[in-house]
């Protein structure tokens, strides 16, 4: 009897630790995928902050190019009730300023060219209001609303491509301004 009890004993023992063995690595392979599930999900996260602080920041410069659009529009085009220089100066330097904003999260060098050229359209703009540019054109509107249009065209199809948000077409870059005289058509 005592070698039965010794075998028994020894399979008991041999069993014992095949099973904790096994579920040891049971639970290894468990802790080494949730590890791993937990990293993928942060990797997420961290993915959809950076595309809402992009997605924010491009819209808000966009927000305020179009302001500055405006105010030179009405600024160039209005004989009665223009704006103030100094208001179309502050928009500027507004737009400018959310610019900043756009530089420090913009991960595509489409997006960031593009956001220079439409800065260098609005700065044309203000050398029209302040008079500085050295154009012999008798009136600059429709060359400046054809340059932020299609800079902030080409600014929008390459935080979209970035973003990887659908819906503006390559060819509206190709959009030409409408003669002040005829009514505009389609949107920007």
């Amino acid at each position: 009897m005592s070698s039965q009890v010794w075998v028994g004993a020894v399979a008991t023992v041999v069993g014992v630790a095949i099973g904790g063995g096994i579920s040891y690595l049971s639970n290894r392979q468990q802790m080494r995928e949730a590890r791993t599930q937990r990293l993928e999900e942060a990797r997420r996260e961290q993915y959809r902050r950076s595309v809402d602080r992009r997605f924010q920041a491009y819209s808000d410069f966009l927000t305020r190019v179009r302001s500055c659009r405006n105010i030179v529009r009405d600024y160039l085009l209005l004989s009665d009730h223009r704006p103030n220089v100094g208001d179309i100066d502050a928009l500027v330097r507004s737009a400018n300023d959310a610019s900043a904003m756009v530089f420090l999260v913009v991960e595509s060098e489409k997006t960031h060219e593009a956001c220079r050229a439409v800065l260098s359209a609005l700065g044309r703009a203000t050398e029209a209001v302040h008079g500085l540019g050295s154009s012999s054109i008798e009136h600059p509107w429709p060359m400046l609303n054809e340059a932020i249009g299609r800079t902030t065209r080409e600014f929008q199809i390459a935080a979209r491509e970035e973003l990887g948000v659908s819906g503006v077409e390559q060819q509206w870059i190709e959009y030409r301004a409408v003669p002040d005289d005829k009514p505009e058509s389609g949107a920007n």
